[in-house]
């Protein structure tokens, strides 16, 4: 089937801005389904092409449309940030479905924020959104996109403002104008900076290049500062899951930066009785292959040719068929669940999520209170504590832990995925406790939640818990973490300080994991204060974190004794 492309095709908003598209489609006939993508960086770029080949599609009998979203590249008006995305969706939606050679049905894909697109007009609620495909979606600005735990996911949003914000819109002014902008210049310098000097402002509210350049500077400050629920909440997609009428198929990575809304996001369909399938990998947000961080996850990781079987066009393309033209492809008699274990690199799959027949057993802390470093005496074990000293170190926001790996998207100096975690691991102000290694292989699948007792000198101040995979050669590799802010310990919308010294009982999420510690592996749990510049420094004075620059130390203490037994809870499952 020959493929026609149209390229910027127009399409009239309802306040009278134009975006613009390109289409593939057919070059006869009639009667197709529209699947759609609309994105902030640019459908000319090699973003748009990442998760699918539109001339395939359209080979198939689809008509694709590629869009730049409002007050990017092609697509005329200011960009307004996520708030433009409910009604400029709708109507994106109206104009597809009435499209010559549409059917009337449209479908949408695309990842991270054109994953929100998607969600955006999923909650418009045009009657022709019929399914939607997000890979590695955000369904709430907010929580656990930039804050996590209350502490402000700084190295995210400053990079992201950087370089997938900031740098197209002031591309569009380059086109413009004969010479490059005094403002473009300066921001390419800034985002050659920001890993090595950027991070570090203080206060974070003078970051230079929101100061100087002018450029989008109410979206930054409003997703970085806002504390007006009401505010936020116009944003949110999780109270709507609901009331969605759309099927989705969801794909997220485990270290991806955005693994929290894409569990939310099916749990949640799931709990409304929607269809809608999950397929989790040992992915990054920017890496669907197999070698990842420090690991080679091996052939059957990479998204190309997921598990030997199909690559990311054929993966959309038999969504689509079953759910814009009600074509079998054999998925209704897949389980909807497909995984990624790592450890034994294999894909498993399952009924629901978190898995059936998961044990959640406690792992819990201890030491004679010399834990500090991979080299002191902490340990863990099923066994509960008793009487046992109380672990101390001292937390200096001007030597904070640096990021290692994880679920980051940031600059090329701070890579995600797993990292082997000697350096972490050896500073003083790093509590290691390390199991005994496994005779037989155990299986860690789902939902992962530490609970801690802990005391500060500080009236606030942060607590970071990780879980790494150690080798029986000593290296070790994270797999997944989570902080808390002590003043947002009770959630991100209250304050509750700590008086100095008081013992409190927290509970860091995690997030999720699949990982196969093989024998002779074990558990190890890392407790400190810090992973910078990932999180934003906790100053520990009890002022604002990003409009003062002062700070104090703190002593930190980590309890585990019979009255405060402190754990990690782990979800153990059968073997894949």
């Amino acid at each position: 089937m020959k493929v026609l492309f149209e390229r910027n095709v127009a399409c009239t908003m309802r306040d009278g801005v134009t975006l613009r598209a390109n289409l593939f489609r057919p070059e006869e006939g009639d009667g197709y389904p529209v699947v759609l993508t609309r994105l902030p960086y640019g459908k000319d770029t090699s973003f748009a092409y990442l998760l699918l080949d539109p001339v395939r599609l359209a080979e198939a009998g689809y008509m694709v449309v590629i869009q730049d979203v409002r007050g990017c590249f092609a697509s005329e008006g200011v960009y307004g940030g996520f708030y433009q995305e409910f009604d400029d969706g709708y109507d994106t939606v109206e104009w597809a479905s009435k499209l010559p050679g549409s059917n009337g049905k449209v479908g949408m894909y695309g990842a991270s924020y054109f994953g929100f697109t998607q969600w955006a007009a999923a909650v418009s609620g045009h009657p022709a959104l019929t399914t939607v495909a997000p890979t590695v979606p955000l369904d709430d600005p907010w929580d656990g996109v930039t804050f996590r735990g209350g502490a402000l996911e700084w190295g995210t949003m400053a990079s992201w403002y950087l370089t997938a914000l900031a740098l197209p819109q002031l591309a569009r002014l380059r086109g413009r104008e004969p010479a490059f902008p005094l403002e473009f210049v300066q921001l390419v310098n800034d985002a050659d900076r920001l890993s090595h000097e950027g991070y570090y402002q203080l206060p974070l509210s003078e970051f230079a290049p929101l100061r100087r350049t002018g450029l989008l500077p109410d979206f930054f400050e409003e997703m970085t500062s806002n504390t007006d629920v009401r505010h936020r909440n116009r944003l949110n997609i999780r109270p709507h899951y609901a009331t969605m009428n759309v099927s989705a198929s969801l794909t997220g990575g485990w270290y991806d930066v955005f693994l929290h809304p894409t569990l939310v996001s099916y749990e949640s369909l799931k709990a409304a009785g929607k269809k809608v399938r999950l397929t989790l990998g040992p992915w990054t947000h920017g890496n669907q292959g197999s070698a990842v961080g420090d690991l080679d996850f091996g052939m059957a990781a990479n998204s190309a040719l997921l598990n030997l079987k199909e690559d990311p066009t054929l993966r959309h393309q038999r969504w689509f068929d079953e759910e814009l033209k009600g074509v079998g492809q054999g998925l209704e008699a897949e389980p909807p669940v497909e995984i990624f274990v790592m450890g034994i690199n294999r894909w498993r799959l399952a009924s629901e999520w978190p898995l059936p027949n998961t044990e959640y057993r406690p792992w819990y802390l201890h030491s004679q209170g010399n834990a500090s470093t991979r080299s002191g005496d902490g340990t863990l074990s099923e066994v509960p504590p008793t009487a046992e000293p109380a672990d101390e170190y001292v937390y200096n926001p001007a030597d904070p832990v640096k990021t290692l790996g994880g679920n980051v998207l940031m600059t090329a100096a701070y890579p995600a995925g797993p990292k082997e975690q000697t350096e972490t691991e050896m500073r003083e102000d790093v509590l290691v406790f390390t199991s005994e290694p496994f005779a037989e292989p155990v299986e860690v699948t789902g939902p992962i939640v530490a609970k801690l007792w802990v005391q500060s000198s500080a009236k606030d101040t942060d607590f970071v818990v990780r879980l790494t995979d150690v080798h029986p050669d000593g290296s070790s590799y994270n797999l997944a973490d989570g902080i808390v802010r002590m003043r947002h310990r009770q959630g991100q919308d209250s304050v509750a300080w700590m008086n100095p010294h008081e013992v409190y009982e927290i509970l860091v999420d995690l997030w999720a994991t699949s990982n196969v510690f093989l024998a002779g592996h074990r558990v190890r749990v890392q407790v400190t204060s810090s992973c910078f510049p990932r999180w934003n420094r906790n100053l520990n004075t009890g002022e604002s974190n990003e409009t003062t620059a002062e700070f104090i130390t703190a002593t930190q203490r980590v309890l585990h004794d019979s009255d405060h037994p402190s754990h990690l809870i782990l979800p153990v499952v059968p073997l894949a």
